[in-house]
């Protein structure tokens, strides 16, 4: 009896990934992420830094109408570690800067009056430390924020 002739075999692929392949996959992957972290924390404390900015200038404006509006003096203020900022008045508020703390402000002279008639004491808020530092004034005539320019500005147009 004749034999039959095998069956022709399906051609051979590969299919799949080779160890070898996947490691290097991971490899990559891990630079870049090593890579990008650090611009994204630096991208977000940018973002905190701007809403405690934010958050400084509605404080002034805020202690600003309330002495205007209760006819009363208002202080504005902060906590001992520069975190919150405190306007004690006619209705105190307390003004969260950084919900992780890391951004602290602080005041000179540590209290900062606004008075009814819309004038101020005056006085400078520092809002970060090092190189991150924004400095602004409060104006004793209009008791209006403005932002100081930096020392290395204010030296190149002398």
């Amino acid at each position: 009896m004749p034999r039959a002739a095998p069956l022709p075999l399906p051609p051979r692929t590969d299919s799949g990934f080779t160890l070898l392949e996947m490691l290097v996959v991971l490899a990559i992957t891990g630079l870049i992420a090593g890579l990008l972290y650090p611009q994204i924390e630096t991208a977000n404390f940018a973002v905190r830094q701007r809403i405690a900015r934010a958050h400084v200038a509605e404080g002034t404006e805020m202690a600003r109408a309330m002495a205007l509006r209760s006819g009363a003096p208002v202080t504005l203020g902060t906590d001992e570690g520069g975190a919150v900022l405190i306007i004690a008045g006619a209705g105190s508020r307390r003004i969260t800067l950084d919900p992780a703390g890391k951004i602290r402000l602080a005041l000179r002279p540590p209290g900062i009056v606004f008075h009814p008639d819309g004038s101020t004491t005056g006085g400078e808020l520092v809002l970060g430390s090092g190189r991150d530092a924004a400095r602004y004034g409060v104006d004793t005539a209009s008791g209006r924020l403005t932002q100081a320019r930096p020392p290395e500005q204010a030296d190149a147009e002398r």
